[in-house]
């Protein structure tokens, strides 16, 4: 006769007090692959489950999250597949699960790395992002599942300062002046020449919240953080190419606020048949060279709210 064990998680807690959020947290899983440029990137996803806890019930049964995490991604072994959609399949039978929840949260986030060409001499280099995705499903009063996903990118580029570069190209400006030389040639010589400026690593992501009815790929968020910045990372660079980066950034000086802004007109421009109540968030973190504190600037509006700006 097989021995009946206690099933703790049902008992009345000696506190009544219900909890928003109680699940595990950094469950690896095995590879597998989104789409960038229509090729197959791999990815190692991690993932992170919750669903809320009513007052009369001591806790969770944990091992169902770790359960629907593992089953769910069986379903999708050696496929393509969108990181918002698998979360949402999770955050779904989350609530089948826990049949005493109502409130469910995925998270999910995964590295991705890509080839992307040097600038001067075209060598191969491998380049990483991050993939962050989300879903949130709440039980309505009739037992139907409303389901909520997002997805974003996150990409290190690097910022060159305008400030600092106005700065010293003044100082140019004032040392030929005293070489007595005209201010026309002192003019083409500034057009003309690398202007020195502090440059640094900046990392930019763009998180949307997509409706049911809306398909994103996310990678394509990849290339506007990329252009927002003064210039792409690379993980190899011979001399030439680092030259050509160093004077590509200077010459394209950028301010974190600037980053954020270049990236939202972008966006707006990359996805003109998005609807207006798509919801966003743009942020751009500096980590600053000349300083000990880093930078950061941020925007969180709809859609719609930044194209009547821009209009």
């Amino acid at each position: 006769m097989e021995l009946e064990l206690p099933d703790m998680h049902e008992k009345y807690p000696e506190v009544t007090l219900s909890i928003n959020k109680v699940g595990v947290v950094s469950v690896k899983m095995p590879i597998g692959y989104v789409t960038l440029k229509n090729k197959p990137v791999i990815i190692v996803p991690v993932f992170d489950a919750f669903i809320d806890l009513p007052s009369k019930q001591k806790g969770i049964h944990s091992s169902r999250n770790y359960e629907v995490i593992n089953g769910v991604l069986s379903r999708y072994v050696g496929k393509t597949y969108k990181l918002e959609d698998v979360c949402v399949a999770m955050s779904k039978e989350l609530l089948e699960k826990h049949e005493y929840a109502t409130r469910s949260e995925v998270r999910a986030r995964g590295e991705a790395i890509f080839k992307q060409r040097t600038p001067k001499t075209k060598s191969l280099s491998y380049e990483s992002f991050k993939i962050i995705a989300k879903a949130i499903a709440e039980r309505r009063s009739n037992g139907s599942i409303n389901t909520r996903r997002m997805i974003g990118i996150g990409l290190t580029g690097i910022t060159a300062c305008p400030c600092a570069r106005e700065i010293v190209k003044k100082i140019a400006e004032q040392e030929m002046e005293k070489l007595d030389l005209t201010k026309d040639k002192i003019k083409r010589i500034l057009e003309r020449i690398p202007i020195a400026t502090h440059m640094q690593r900046a990392y930019g992501s763009v998180i949307v919240e997509i409706p049911e009815y809306v398909e994103l790929e996310a990678t394509r968020l990849v290339q506007i953080i990329a252009d927002s910045m003064s210039s792409s990372t690379f993980e190899l660079l011979k001399r030439s190419d680092e030259a050509e980066l160093v004077i590509h950034a200077t010459s394209n000086p950028r301010f974190v606020e600037d980053c954020v802004r270049y990236m939202m007109c972008y966006f707006v421009k990359e996805f003109p048949d998005f609807p207006d109540n798509i919801h966003l968030v743009f942020k751009v973190r500096s980590m600053e060279s000349i300083h000990q504190h880093d930078l950061i600037a941020e925007r969180v509006a709809s859609l719609g709210e930044i194209r009547k700006e821009l209009s």
